[in-house]
């Protein structure tokens, strides 16, 4: 998302204090929601408690008369569609924040409080104060989305400036009736639309790091990712895949100490492969290479896990078994033998066959290093060669 995009989904509307792109005032709804189904059950069941405690105080005024079982009638009935919407909020979230359940119940509250001064005239200053109060909470405790709250202080200041033309109020009383309604209202649109611009520029804040942080935790997995590469370029032969010198030599050095603790036997080998100069030069140095890639394929086939095959240099291989004596390298060797002996590689149509001559010695505890063992089985090497290649060769221990 470019940045004009970004700055484009986080524009609020004015009036309505909510996101202008619909995705994004869906996507702050999803966050908010589950505090939304929380404030919105509190507040319904503080509601419906407040009309069920003012029922003593009916009764005080009314007596039992009509207008004390219309009123508190009208008080029950608000009161338990308050409770039912708490009830299903907890089971339908979504109706939270969809603002239209809470909407229609609250409208359906207002009969009671219009019919309220047909009862008790004396009481339309009360009445007045109850109705101001209950704009304040609409907008400031109730939550809800503020053009559905404008809507339900619409309805009730015109319903109650209806009553008063119906009952032939003065001019003057009825529009200082609409002022002192219109008052809280504002109040109220001023206090609502503060707070739910300023959660939403938190919402919009909290999305921007939180994209800080994806992109922080690519760019550190991207530079573990390179890091992890280089270590691995750094041990790794790029052409064949295998051990490098200064990883085989590591291995080397602990898998020799391993074996001195433990008192087991380690042999080394090395491999080269025959007459690799005249592939080279009669099938050229990028057949060459896939000659090389292949036979370190075809030589890791019967090495088991502990096992470490590595490039010499060259056309030579590394070969360290752990745990392994020199009779049962030399077992290993011949297989690998073999197997290079019998695959082949095809060039133009014409089979390319491979073969290579090994030399093994058994690692001595005295062994300096792995250099003494590559002398060692480097002479077995020159020896094998000299027999006519394609062999393994042994390496005398002293």
């Amino acid at each position: 998302m470019t940045i004009k995009a970004a700055n484009d989904s986080h524009q609020l509307s004015f009036w309505s204090a909510e996101f202008k792109d619909p995705a994004m005032e869906q996507a702050y709804q999803r966050h908010v929601l589950p505090d939304t189904v929380r404030f919105l059950r509190i507040s319904l069941c503080v509601w419906a408690g407040l009309l069920i405690v003012f029922i003593p105080a009916d009764l005080a005024f009314l007596s039992f008369s009509e207008g004390f079982f219309v009123i508190g009638g009208l008080r029950v009935a608000h009161a338990t569609l308050l409770l039912w919407l708490a009830w299903q909020v907890s089971r339908r979230p979504a109706m939270a924040s969809n603002g239209w359940p809470v909407t229609i119940v609250a409208l359906l509250g207002y009969p009671m409080y219009l019919v309220y001064p047909a009862y008790q005239p004396e009481l339309g200053v009360v009445g007045l104060g109850v109705m101001m109060m209950m704009f304040l909470s609409m907008y400031v405790f109730i939550p809800n989305r503020l053009m559905l709250t404008n809507l339900i202080a619409l309805v009730g200041i015109v319903g109650v400036i209806t009553g008063l033309v119906l009952q032939g109020i003065p001019f003057f009383a009825v529009m200082l009736t609409c002022l002192t309604l219109c008052w809280p209202a504002i109040l109220g649109f001023v206090a609502a639309h503060r707070v739910n611009m300023g959660s939403r520029h938190a919402f919009v804040l909290l999305q921007q790091a939180g994209s800080a942080n994806v992109v922080l935790e690519q760019e550190i997995a991207r530079r573990k990712e390179l890091e992890a590469e280089l270590q691995r370029q750094a041990l790794i032969d790029p052409l064949t895949g295998l051990s490098n010198r200064r990883h085989y030599e590591m291995l080397f050095e602990r898998e020799h100490d391993r074996c001195r603790r433990h008192h087991s036997a380690l042999t080394l080998g090395m491999i080269d492969l025959d007459h690799f100069k005249r592939v080279n030069d009669t099938c050229g140095h990028e057949f060459g290479d896939r000659v090389l890639q292949f036979t370190a394929e075809i030589l890791q086939r019967p090495l088991r896990h502990s096992d470490i095959l590595g490039r010499f240099g060259g056309e030579e291989f590394i070969l360290i078994l752990p745990d392994t004596d020199i009779a049962q390298a030399q077992a290993v060797a011949e297989r690998m033998r073999l197997s290079l002996e019998q695959d082949a590689l095809v060039k133009d149509g014409t089979a390319v066959t491979v073969t290579a001559t090994f030399a093994l010695t058994q690692v001595l505890a005295e062994d300096a290093d792995i250099q003494e063992c590559i002398r060692r089985a480097d002479h077995a090497l020159y020896e094998g060669k000299r027999a006519g290649r394609n062999r393994v060769a042994l390496a005398d221990a002293a």
